[in-house]
């Protein structure tokens, strides 16, 4: 592999040092003929929404491709709190919640993790700080601060310029140059934020500073920002997937009982603190000469205390009174006591952590009808849960000691019963045990803590020509080279106490406890666990790092879940502008070869694989303007996206008390499509317009998840279970087409009042090698999204809505239907001086929640609800 590796990285290299050697000459010579710099023209930052909403649609005027964009033409003041939650209002674009901020975008029928996310045109390393999710390719939103991207762009239709990667579309999120800005400016804000599902009022502050001297030829901006935010979820969950857990009994006539493993009661609360930071260097000495020098720093911190209360369905004694439906799913059932049945499991976890680092140096020299431009850049991330605590508290009289011990084969308990009802939010009545009476459970386990660490180094150099041509229908050419080398590794390891007797003195919840949770589920109706006794975090904590520090807690290599993947990729483009009477656009073709080698472990011994394969992407885009205020455009392309590191990773990640286990296929190919766009855009004010665009994709290579039954070593509670083991694994083979429809209307009146809607339709399903058909995981059928804004000299005041159409979980064990969700923000400034701003703004103001169900049992699977955010901040420019 390291041959493959040094061939590569040298091919590219040379490409690179031999056109840029050229680039060097050209560059010194106009530096020793120029007479002297001139200035450069001074950008006049405007606020307001309506001329950020110009500038936004002029970017999507005059692009040769359909691109979509959200300006802020104000400093620091992004239309949204979260970059996520501006993207939504973008047509064709819905988004994906797991803690209440936006992690990840679906752009036009495609999964998250098929879209690209781009800094300044360039791949940025990213990680992961949830440790039981995929590790997937998507830069996570939640590291970046909003208020230091100046533009968001969203190319639906790629060209041979464009990065390869995405399936849906391409995002690039822009940010600030100083030769751009007025001489000396500054901004400084500072907010409280507050969430409904915690008392806690955080605070925030950031703040820009940016210098040039008086020839305009040399500039330095500085940024940084720190945000903290108590937030987290309460849900209503199924935990693991959905099967038969106690047959059909003849004798009694009793149904088999199929559902979840367990059903829990969780809040999940978390101290999260973002901070982001940016230095920008720019030099031009002269007209034709512009060089920067960037560096970021984005840092996110989670630490967070995850309290469950479990209902074991499947470690109970039997069934009795059994619902079914007409899918053989349980809808009902009263589930006898046994050892554990019922679990509390508070999840402690404080090194919960993940950053990223950008260093990014561009060129560019204009010369006499020609352009050459590099990048080069280097990006490293790190990120994961370490150190923590998961503890299991059963009822006080269960027998045994230790959960799933062969030395107490008759466990059993008289607290562990319960009657449960699944066909809405769960409703759970416990038959003798008060969930809020701490004196009733016992400690019996420090379960299957899981550390994982990742790292993630992006190294890339790229070159690009441009030339232009006279005299003809083509007005200009470009060509380049581009080399990226992804390294992603993700280390694991289960820390467990090598002996659990004894390992809590006083090992009852009510030496332990912190009073009673309360007000959970506030927007679900029903007999739900609403309230329970639980652990005082910091005093666990306390005593959990002492025992970490004495080497009481063993730490052991769980290999099942730890690999790395190596891939180098050399893409080479040429791509040529045209222009006629009325048309324009664009032709080129991209070639991109992938070296990618899988390291991991199988059956506990080391493993690899090597694959290599290459693309070529096509791509036309044409724009024709009908009248002055219309155009019709049309693009086709192929386009192609590759799979998530966790699915390429060789080996089984085990979880022995619930008998299941996930693995990897080394040999997954990427993604393909081929796609076809049309589009007509009529802009009937500077800013205002209406717009329509069809789109279809025909998908090749689809992943799917399989499941079977297994032999596997170690899962299972004992040996006995091994042969039962549920194994998922991904695997190629399926089909996906997508048709949809955008649609935006946008319009502002002469007395500052105005709209901004749009909605999609979007047709997509996968077809299984088995010819059964679904959703693709993540897109909503329907989706809809409108503002309506005021703005004067005094205020600007803006309401929202997004609304979406039931879609398909993703990554979920089962399959998993979402029902509709909708959610309203919103937002007013007081422009106190031209200077000073005062804003509250106001996320999820109804407090919605996410419904899901299991497809296949069509019973219930969660109810999350997020809360509602508050955010009162002021800012200072001068």
């Amino acid at each position: 592999m390291t041959s493959i590796r040094l061939n590569k990285v040298t091919q590219g290299l040379c490409l690179v040092l031999a056109l840029g050697s050229t680039t060097a000459s050209q560059v010194v010579i106009a530096q020793e003929s120029a007479s002297g710099a001139t200035d450069s023209v001074e950008t006049i930052q405007v606020r307001g929404i309506r001329r950020s909403l110009e500038a936004s649609m002029n970017t999507k005027r005059f692009a040769n491709t359909v691109v979509d964009a959200i300006t802020s033409e104000d400093i620091g003041k992004f239309p949204d709190k979260n970059i996520g939650d501006a993207l939504q209002r973008i047509s064709g674009v819905t988004v994906d919640r797991q803690y209440g901020e936006v992690s990840g975008v679906t752009i036009r029928g495609t999964a998250p993790e098929q879209s690209r996310i781009l800094l300044n045109g360039n791949t940025v390393a990213s990680t992961s700080w949830y440790d039981l999710g995929p590790a997937t390719r998507t830069f996570n939103m939640e590291l970046l601060s909003a208020e230091q991207v100046s533009a968001v762009e969203v190319h639906k239709t790629p060209e041979a310029a464009l990065e390869e990667g995405a399936l849906g579309g391409t995002v690039n999120l822009t940010t600030r140059k100083p030769l751009g800005l007025d001489a000396n400016t500054f901004m400084i804000s500072g907010e409280l934020a507050r969430g409904s599902l915690y008392d806690e009022t955080d605070p925030g502050l950031s703040g820009l500073a940016s210098w040039k001297n008086e020839a305009s030829s040399f500039g330095v901006l500085a940024a940084y920002s720190i945000e903290q935010l108590t937030s987290g979820r309460h849900v209503l969950e199924s935990l693991s997937g959905y099967y038969e857990y106690f047959p059909e009994n003849q004798d009694t006539g009793q149904e088999s009982t199929v559902g979840a493993w367990g059903i829990g009661s969780q809040a999940f609360k978390a101290e999260r603190e973002r901070t982001s930071a940016q230095v920008t260097l720019q030099f031009a000495p002269t007209d034709s000469v512009d060089v920067s020098l960037d560096y970021f720093r984005f840092e996110f911190d989670n630490p967070h205390v995850n309290h469950n209360f479990l209902t074991v369905s499947a470690r109970g004694a039997g069934a009795t009174d059994v619902q079914n439906n007409a899918k053989g799913g349980t809808e009902k059932a009263t589930i006898l006591p046994a050892y554990a049945s019922i679990i509390y499991n508070p999840v402690v976890r404080h090194a919960v952590n993940m950053k990223a680092d950008v260093l990014n140096l561009t060129h560019a020299y204009t010369g006499d009808g020609f352009k050459v431009s590099g990048t080069i850049g280097r990006s490293t991330s790190e990120g994961g849960t370490q150190g923590g605590s998961s503890s299991w508290w059963i009822p006080a009289t269960d027998e045994g000691d230790r959960i799933g011990d062969p030395a107490f084969p008759n466990q059993g308990s008289v607290d562990g019963g319960f009657t449960y009802d699944a066909t809405g939010p769960y409703q759970v009545w416990l038959t003798s045990l008060d969930a809020t009476d701490a004196s009733q459970l016992k400690h019996a386990q420090e379960a299957n803590y899981e550390t994982t660490v990742q790292k993630h180094d992006v190294n890339y150099a790229q070159l690009d020509l441009s030339i232009d041509l006279e005299d003809g229908f083509f007005t200009k050419v470009e060509t380049g080279v581009k080399f990226n080398s992804s390294d992603f590794a993700r280390t694991a390891f289960n820390r467990n106490p090598a002996e659990i007797i004894g390992f809590v003195p006083n090992g009852n919840l009510s030496n332990w406890t912190g009073g009673i949770l309360s007000g959970l589920h506030s927007q679900t109706s029903g007999h739900t666990l609403s309230s329970y006794a639980y652990l005082d975090e910091d005093r666990w904590w306390d005593f959990i790092s002492q025992k970490y520090q004495n080497g009481e807690l063993v730490e052991v290599a769980n290999l099942g879940n730890t690999f790395e993947i190596n891939e180098d990729m050399l893409a080479y483009y040429v791509q040529a502008d045209f222009a006629g009477e009325n048309l324009r656009g664009n032709i080129g073709l991209r070639y991109v070869d992938t070296d990618q080698a899988s390291r991991g472990f199988a059956g506990g011994q080391a493993f690899s694989d090597d694959v290599s394969y290459d693309n070529w992407l096509p791509s036309v885009n044409v724009a024709y303007d009908l009248t002055d205020d219309v155009i019709l455009r049309a693009g086709a392309s192929s386009v192609m996206a590759r799979t998530n590191y966790s699915d390429l990773k060789p080996g089984l990640a085990i979880d022995a008390n619930i008998g299941s286990a996930q693995g990897g296929n080394p040999s997954l190919k990427p993604y393909e499509a081929d796609q076809i766009d049309v589009a007509a855009e009529w802009y009937f004010s500077p800013s205002s317009m209406a717009s329509a665009a069809l789109f279809y994709k025909d998908i090749a290579n689809v992943v799917f998840n399989s499941e079977s039954i297994q032999f596997v070593e170690g899962c299972g509670a004992s040996e006995a279970d091994w042969d039962k083991c549920r194994v998922t694994q991904p695997q190629n083979g399926g089909e996906g087409k997508v048709t949809g429809l955008e649609l935006q209307l946008q319009h502002t009146f002469d007395n500052g009042v105005g709209f901004i809607t749009n909605y999609t339709y979007v047709d997509s399903e996968t077809t299984r090698p088995d010819g059964s058909k679904e959703m693709v995981p993540g897109v909503s059928e329907n989706s809809f999204n409108g503002s309506v804004f005021f703005e004067n000299e005094l205020l600007s005041a803006r309401l929202a809505y997004n609304w979406r159409s039931e879609w398909v979980g993703v990554g979920a064990v089962q399959s998993v239907r979402n029902d509709s969700y909708q959610q309203v923000d919103a937002s007013v400034t007081w422009h106190v001086t031209e200077a000073l701003d005062v804003t509250l703004e106001g996320v999820n103001l109804t407090n919605e929640t996410i419904e899901s169900y299991d497809i296949n049992y069509d019973l219930t699977q969660n109810t999350i609800e997020f809360g509602s955010r508050y955010y009162l901040s002021a800012s200072y420019k001068f």
